[in-house]
């Protein structure tokens, strides 16, 4: 479970020529208490070479607790077999004081039947002051314009598993155009004011991707998420595509 909400949705309709795509998002969450707003803003480049081939790579500067990093990403979309397809991805931050300093992480996705998806993967972080071991299960359904998924996730950090589950329906409009609701409540390890730790979340959000035009698209999301004792925050996020 991702506490941020700037992921767009899953599987949205993917074109069947090659394109280049570039967004750039921004993103703004109160906190409770006496912590100050965060900020996050995103630059991304992603070339579609085939359905289900695809590279990208972006930057992300966020300010958190009064901290400011900077985030560099890359991953790739990959065949493997006519039903069976991997995604990669890595990213590294500058300072790693809030985010981690290096993570890689792999997931498979088959369609055993039509219509019916599973994913399954897992996600190594190195904090500066743990290292996290993730693993998804997700099972995904598809009925005409809609969508449904369930995932289960386990952090594992401090000689300690923790687990969480997510909920997500989408609905797809206008040719590429989405918007889904995602659901999700468990623990999972998040870095608080520069310490990592084991703490339960629950946040529910909105979020989706409107085309304008053939070109240009629009990128949205609104989140509530609540981080154990700590705080709750409140965010908005948008986002502006341009494609070639």
């Amino acid at each position: 479970m991702k506490a941020a909400f700037a992921a767009t949705l899953a599987c949205c309709v993917v074109p069947a020529f090659a394109q280049t795509t570039v967004g750039i998002s921004h993103g703004v969450d109160h906190l409770t208490g006496p912590a100050a707003d965060w900020h996050e803003t995103a630059l991304t480049v992603r070339h579609q070479a085939a359905p289900r081939m695809g590279f990208g790579a972006g930057v992300t500067r966020i300010e958190r607790f009064g901290i400011g990093e900077t985030q560099f990403s890359a991953g790739a979309d990959l065949p493997l077999a006519e039903h069976m397809s991997a995604s990669l991805e890595g990213n590294a931050s500058s300072q790693h004081q809030i985010l981690a300093r290096h993570a890689l992480g792999a997931t498979l996705q088959y369609e055993f039947a039509k219509g019916w998806l599973v994913h399954g993967g897992g996600r190594s972080s190195s904090y500066n002051d743990v290292h996290v071991n993730q693993s998804l299960l997700m099972l995904e359904r598809y009925v005409g314009s809609y969508s449904v998924s369930g995932a289960w996730r386990a952090a594992r950090a401090f000689g300690t598993t923790a687990h969480s589950g997510e909920l997500r329906a989408s609905y797809y409009y206008n040719d590429r155009s989405a918007v889904g609701l995602s659901f999700a409540s468990g623990k999972e390890a998040a870095n608080i004011a520069g310490t990592t730790r084991l703490s339960s979340v629950r946040s529910a959000a909105l979020l989706g991707r409107h085309w304008l035009d053939q070109r240009w698209a629009v990128t949205y999301a609104l989140a509530h998420t609540r981080q154990g004792d700590f705080y709750s925050r409140n965010g908005v996020n948008l986002g502006l595509q341009a494609t070639y």
